[in-house]
């Protein structure tokens, strides 16, 4: 290989005893052929004051490393790569980009640490990638987690298999496994909690198991569609009818009310969890950490948004009182939700079922009334033509006679043949005046029209004459209600209609 110096250096090259070569000035490669390395399986090393700063790494160990004292006393490990200030890493296949990143490794492999600090703690942990300043910092045997973020899921020290993206996320969890935080903040309450999810800044999951979308201060949830649950027949067993209705929907008791933030805030105690975890962090850190959160909440936005969340009006029910409804009638009902912190909730969607549990209770009630009613209506219309066939016999003793020998009355047909009819009045319901008509035949010897109330009263009485004609009624002469009107041909009862007069 052949060196040409800078042009504008003098060349200085120097051998001591030890037979180390001393370059003075820049070295300038002639060509692209040339190159500086080794011609065999001997990887190049950089030394700072006597430091290992770079390492290209062989065939044999695969390490590979840059700046000062990176993977300095590694001895046995392979295929890692440090790229900044971290003295080694025990494990294989280990990532560490960032001063100290990865520094404490002893056995955990496939670790990839990218980030001033990141993962710095890790003992045996293995199949860890924190991204970002300080990212699962105290992590020491914890497995399988991805921290993207300054201080994301920073104290975590055994919890396995969590997800946080953004700033601070899942800042409170030690020990817990597979949860996942999403948002700058989004966290957990409790630091040994299972598959809970947090979703959006600020965003607290309460309990195991549990999903939260947003934070306190979110005013709206939507989507182009609604929220899908899983309903199939073939996943559900013990399938009873037993839903209350009326009996529960009667005793809720709707409110309307305003959120009261702080409160919510005690009861959550999510500040001295927050405090908890940063007493795991050194003193830089947890100032840095103290010092981001309460920027973010003393914030004009943050204080804004909690001040418009509490303005808000909001109409529901009291979680507590149905959940005592429920109970007292011996419903287990799903639709109440208490987190492991105790604090209550409901889930508005489960309502429905006894909602509709109670439209079929009174539906068939409304069946049952109204076939009451017809049976009631159809005895006031019996009783109703009895009273006027009786008017009209006393007032025609000719045809009580002939009636009472089983005669028709003269000069009449009785109700069947007789050619007489009766029309619906129009209009109907009426609030001034109404027309009836009606057709008389023109052998008949008397017809009149009875208008009656429905407790039986007859308000008025109308004689007819024979042909095909019309009666007017004036409403302004009859008090406001339901009326029925007969027709009446040679005593006998032709026909009884309904008519309503409003106001």
């Amino acid at each position: 290989m052949v060196f040409a110096l800078a042009a504008n250096a003098p060349a200085q090259l120097k051998v001591d005893a030890a037979g180390n070569a001393i370059f003075g000035g820049n070295i300038t490669l002639e060509s692209s052929t040339n190159f500086i390395g080794t011609p065999g399986d001997i990887p190049i090393t950089f030394k700072v004051n006597d430091f290992l700063s770079g390492y290209t790494g062989g065939s044999e160990m695969g390490n590979v490393s840059f700046g000062y004292k990176a993977l300095f006393s590694n001895i046995a490990s392979f295929r890692n790569t440090a790229n900044g200030y971290s003295e080694d890493i025990p494990g294989d296949w280990n990532t560490a980009v960032g001063w100290e990143a990865l520094s404490s490794n002893l056995s955990g492999f496939s670790n990839t640490a990218i980030g001033n600090e990141a993962l710095s703690s890790n003992l045996a942990g293995f199949g860890n990638t924190a991204s970002g300043a300080s990212a699962l910092y105290v992590n020491e045997d914890g497995n399988g987690n991805t921290a993207s973020g300054i201080l994301a899921l920073s104290p975590n020290t055994t919890g396995d298999d969590n997800t946080a993206y953004g700033s601070g996320t899942l800042f409170t969890n030690t020990a817990g496994s597979s949860n996942t935080a999403i948002g700058a903040y989004a966290n957990v309450s409790a630091n040994n909690l299972t598959n809970a999810t947090a979703i959006g800044a600020n965003a607290i999951a309460l309990s195991s198991n549990q999903v939260k979308i947003g934070s306190g201060t979110v005013t709206s949830i939507g989507g182009a569609v609604n929220w899908g649950v899983l309903s199939d027949k073939r996943v559900k067993k013990n399938i009873q009818t037993d839903v209350p209705g009326l009996d529960f929907i009667n005793r809720l008791q709707p409110v309307t009310y305003n959120l009261d933030l702080d409160a919510l805030d005690g009861l959550m105690n999510h500040d001295e969890a927050i405090k908890q975890a940063e007493d795991k962090l050194p003193p830089k850190l947890k100032a840095q950490s103290k010092m981001m959160r309460e920027k973010g909440r003393n914030s004009e936005a943050a204080k804004k948004a909690r001040e418009a969340k509490e303005k808000q009006l909001q109409s529901g029910f009291i979680a507590q009182d149905v959940e005592a409804i429920a109970k007292s009638i011996g419903y287990d009902f799903s639709g109440v939700d208490v987190g492991e912190t105790g604090i209550y909730g409901l889930r508005y969607a489960e309502f429905v079922v006894p909602l509709v549990k109670a439209a079929q209770e009174l539906s068939a009630q409304n069946d049952r009334l109204q076939a009451q009613s017809d049976q009631m209506q159809a005895q006031i219309n019996e009783l109703t033509g009895l009273v006027y066939s009786l008017l009209g016999k006393e007032a025609n003793p000719a045809a009580l006679k002939s009636r009472s020998a089983g005669e028709p009355a003269a000069g009449g047909q009785g109700l069947a043949g007789s050619g007489a009819s009766l029309q619906q009045n129009t209009p109907n319901p009426f609030s001034q005046t109404t027309v009836i008509r009606y057709t008389l035949p023109q052998t008949c010897s008397s017809a009149q029209l009875a208008v009656s109330s429905t407790a039986g009263q007859v308000v008025r009485q109308i004689p007819l004459q024979a042909g095909t004609d019309s009666v007017t009624i004036e409403g302004g002469a009859l008090a406001v209600g339901i009326y029925y009107y007969s027709l009446y041909v040679d005593g006998s009862l032709v026909d009884t209609k309904k008519m309503i007069l409003t106001k």
